[in-house]
């Protein structure tokens, strides 16, 4: 049996982050991985907004080796049907530049590099490491055990990410729905030297990203691409339910993803490099877990924390702050010689006034809107319809736009179904 101040659960970003926090304060932390080496299990399917780890390292991006990828500044978010698309296009030449707004990642290079960061302010990694239980005294946690190995800490912080199966199973959380619980599957696709410039029109290392909405029709959830130095991240993150109900498999849907012309396109000639998958708390504000207890503390995607608005599908800023705040709230129970829960709610204190919590407060209403059926079927049909006919010409005559836009509705939508869905929408996001 060992023992340490506090122990960290997972070498992801907000385990990383909360190991770096406390080791550069002193005390003594254990980073505990149950992969080969931080990144090897992660999956990560959105950009990292650069403000969280910004905070915690300046200027990071001029770091070698780099831990980035592309700055981010072309964004298009598009409604698919199986041969059209309607696009809204938003360039913003000040997100490529200093401080920049957000950055495509590959987790297996950003997590190792957070992890080094941690490790040279005396983290003490281990690696390769199933843990099988919280240790328990009295109620409260007092550390790990893998196997016939303990090791003791004044506080544990749970940053196992979205599986989170050491949280489920040692802390009061809510039972998985299968309403909000999504498949996220990813896949890296190297492209010729010199292809993803030319491909995507970029220049230096500005980057573009892709959020789809609409294919494979009739399954609730949506798609996502985006430009690395030399490869591209495409992925989906799917609802459970809907492809249960579908009897579709996630292997066939992203192939099918991949064959959109709009898509394929973008892929010809590429070769796959890597392939993960993962499951996705997607419950939002209602759905959170206790954030802590006698003991411990919970941070990252193993706390629920993820937000996608339609526009922005946010996962690793979170975890980044949450991990710095667990860290900083465990650090002042050590110090106190309280590892209690009264203690350790400076983390929640902490959170409620970051914009961790008062996002997902903010947009509590987002599940809901994103498990409307029309989404992923009539709307997009609708809107590719009348986009359709604005342009086709044959000569024949062609009505009013007036008439273009009723007829590109009918039969796939009410006007009242219209008008309360964009109402729900509108006040949801």
């Amino acid at each position: 049996m060992e023992r340490f101040d506090v122990v960290v659960v997972g070498a992801g970003l907000a385990g990383c982050a909360a190991a770096y926090t406390i080791a550069r304060e002193g005390l003594q932390v254990v980073l505990a991985e149950r992969g080969s080496q931080p990144g090897t299990k992660a999956v990560s399917g959105g950009l990292l907004y650069t403000h969280a780890l910004g905070r915690m390292f300046p200027k990071f991006w001029e770091a070698d080796p780099c831990p980035v990828e592309r700055a981010i500044d072309r964004n298009i978010v598009s409604l698919l049907t199986p041969t059209r698309a309607v696009s809204l296009d938003y360039f913003d030449a000040d997100f490529s530049k200093p401080p920049f707004n957000a950055f495509s990642v590959l987790r297996s290079r950003l997590d190792p590099w957070l992890a080094g960061k941690a490790e040279a302010a005396g983290a003490v990694p281990v690696y390769g490491i199933k843990i099988d239980a919280l240790v328990r005294e009295n109620g409260r946690v007092v550390g790990i055990r893998a196997g016939d190995d303990e090791i003791r800490a004044d506080v544990v912080i749970l940053a196992e990410g979205s599986n989170a199966i050491l949280t489920r199973g040692s802390t009061p959380s809510p039972k998985p729905d299968p309403q909000v619980v999504g498949v996220g599957v990813k896949q890296v696709i190297g492209l010729p030297p010199g292809e993803v410039e030319r491909r995507f029109q970029l220049r230096g290392i500005s980057g573009t990203q892709y959020t789809t909405l609409g294919f494979p029709p009739d399954i609730e959830g949506g798609g996502f691409l985006y430009t690395n130095r030399e490869t591209l991240s495409l992925g989906l993150i799917l609802g459970m339910e809907s492809l249960v109900r579908k009897g579709a498999s996630m292997f066939e849907v992203l192939e099918e993803y991949k064959q959109h012309p709009l898509i394929s396109r973008l892929l010809e000639g590429g070769t796959l490099l890597e392939y993960s998958g993962c499951f996705v708390e997607e419950g939002g504000w209602d759905r959170l877990p206790p954030l802590l207890g006698d003991g411990y503390l919970v941070a990252g995607a193993a706390a629920g924390f993820f937000l996608n608005t339609g526009f922005t599908l946010r996962g690793m800023d979170f975890a980044l702050e949450s991990g710095r705040l667990a860290g900083e709230a465990a650090i002042r129970a050590v110090r106190a010689k309280d590892p209690s829960q009264t203690s350790l709610a400076s983390y929640r204190s902490a959170l409620e006034q970051s914009f961790v919590l008062k996002e997902l407060r903010a947009f509590r209403g987002y599940p809901g809107v994103f498990r409307n059926p029309r989404l992923y079927g009539a709307y997009p049909e609708i809107v590719t319809s009348l986009m359709h006919h604005a342009f086709f010409t044959d000569g024949a005559g062609r009505p009013h736009l007036r008439k273009l836009l009723s007829e590109s509705y009918r039969g796939r939508a009410s006007l009242l179904r219209l008008a309360r869905d964009a109402l729900k929408f509108s006040s949801a996001l």
